[in-house]
């Protein structure tokens, strides 16, 4: 399979973005993957079927979905075909995100879904309605123009842009009526409670009845999205927390692990150093 790089469509690697319309017909897409970066897709007008992880979907105007890395896809069959294609890399785009990851619809959109297409037989749940695609639409035409004219400040432009739109996909997207068959998209509404709760006491149990699972399924599922358990998840968005807490320096480190969920100062700061090497008065010293 024919991997491509990010710098090949967008010519450097210095930000995080690019973005270009698409044309197909008939079975001009051949199977390729990414080798270092995501692709949300917006389909604009026309149809095809959609081949990716080894499955066939058809597509028409106002499926959104993304294919990670390493996910072969291909568009066949394809019918005056139009698509809007964002080429990011996650890891920059959202990695300073405020509150976008705890929206369910992030999680299934951005998250569950590319993981579940790449391993399951699986079609994208994200079809926008009139409103919602001329909306898009739009935001969309804004910022290819912005991107095509690259005057002064134009990457703040399209970064702010780009997640203001991500988030109000996130939004269209409804994981309260998902079908039977991708109950697992329930997944996202657990992962939600969890960035919206990580200083409370989250049992497995309370997790696992919001996703609809039994504890020993959820715990399954779960691992093999995220590649780790519940509560190392809930640890590492506490550690996140505490980090960005300590930057800003306006509160004591007593004050950080209360609101990172920990009754115990000491105990805060050893679960801290083994999660980055430092104590946190260490971190604060260093920025």
């Amino acid at each position: 399979m024919i991997r491509f790089p990010f710098h090949l469509f967008a010519g450097s690697s210095d930000f995080p973005i690019h973005m270009q319309y698409g044309s197909h017909q008939e079975d001009d897409c051949y199977l390729h993957g990414h080798e270092d970066f995501s692709e949300l897709v917006i389909v604009l007008c026309g149809e095809a079927h959609h081949i990716v992880g080894g499955d066939s979907y058809p597509i028409s105007k106002g499926d959104v979905f993304v294919i990670n890395q390493f996910t072969e896809h291909s568009f066949v069959h394809a019918d005056q075909l139009e698509i809007c294609n964002f080429m990011f890399k996650p890891e920059l785009v959202f990695a300073n995100s405020y509150d976008m990851k705890k929206l369910p619809g992030f999680q299934a959109l951005f998250i569950l879904e590319p993981h579940c297409s790449q391993n399951y037989h699986f079609c994208s749940q994200l079809k926008l309605t009139a409103g919602e695609f001329t909306d898009a639409q739009q935001r969309v035409t804004d910022m290819m123009n912005e991107y095509t004219k690259k005057e002064p400040g134009w990457k703040d432009y399209i970064f702010s842009s780009f997640c203001l739109f991500c988030m109000l996909l996130s939004r269209c997207y409804n994981t309260e009526n998902v079908s039977p068959d991708h109950a697992f998209l329930k997944l996202a509404d657990a992962v939600a409670y969890m960035e919206n709760n990580y200083s409370d006491a989250i049992s497995t149990e309370t997790l696992a009845g919001i996703a609809g699972y039994s504890e020993r399924q959820f715990l399954r599922l779960f691992k093999s999205v995220f590649a780790t358990t519940p509560n190392l998840y809930i640890v590492n968005l506490r550690m996140k927390k505490a980090q960005q807490l300590l930057k800003a320096a306006d509160a004591t480190i007593g004050e950080i692990a209360w609101n990172c969920g920990y009754d115990d100062q000491n105990y805060f700061s050893r679960v801290f150093k083994k999660h980055t090497g430092m104590t946190p008065s260490e971190y604060q010293r260093i920025l």
